[in-house]
């Protein structure tokens, strides 16, 4: 298995044990008007971005995919090989999380700065990750009266005028959970807790 597939099932059951409630992974999460893919996105009260960076990486995409992913996540962070971490420290935003994560006989992970609450995320970005039929559904749900034949990019519009920055993050959270991700042009892989339902996000 590759030190990056290792790392991140070890991730999956770390972040599970620290969150402590429902969540649903995907594995790399596109990040619309971006050519990145978040390692692991974690979908529960808010969306959280995992950036993996092993022994065996480098550094070079980190300060674009840093950008890429401030677009939409509420919380980011990079888990990364600890000779990583001084570079890891200079490139990142102060409100990215650090983890650093050593792969032995075990995968163990130490916190190094926690997660903090992104202060741009932008919107414009962020609608871009519903479907058409997702948009017309969470423009109903607000009372819109949307055209069934308008383009995408036109519903995308309305949906950013009839709703909040918070709804809006909530309507993403559940549309990504409650997707059939085999109907997906871009293809991502998701991995639901025990415990996961679309419900428990809101």
């Amino acid at each position: 298995m590759r030190p990056e597939a290792l790392v991140r099932g070890a991730l999956r059951r770390h972040v599970l044990d620290q969150l402590a409630a429902p969540c649903e992974f995907v594995d790399e999460l596109w990040v619309p008007r971006t050519n990145e893919r978040a390692d692991l996105a974690v979908l529960a009260r808010s969306m959280d971005g995992f950036e993996i960076k092993t022994s065996a990486d480098n550094l070079r995409r980190l300060r674009r995919q840093a950008d890429a992913y401030a677009r939409i996540f509420d919380r980011c962070t990079v888990v990364a090989a600890p000779k990583h971490l001084g570079q890891v420290i200079d490139v990142l935003p102060s409100w990215w999380g650090i983890t650093t994560v050593i792969v032995e006989e075990a995968v163990t992970f130490a916190q190094v700065r926690p997660a903090r609450r992104n202060p741009s995320i932008d919107v414009e970005t962020l609608v871009r990750l519903l479907w058409r039929d997702e948009v017309l559904r969470a423009l109903q749900a607000l009372g819109a009266n949307p055209d069934s034949n308008a383009t995408r990019g036109r519903l995308w519009t309305q949906l950013l005028e009839s709703t909040t920055v918070t709804r809006l993050r909530s309507i993403v959270r559940r549309a990504l959970v409650g997707r059939d991700p085999a109907h997906a042009r871009i293809a991502t892989r998701r991995v639901t807790t025990q415990l996961a339902s679309a419900s428990a996000v809101r």
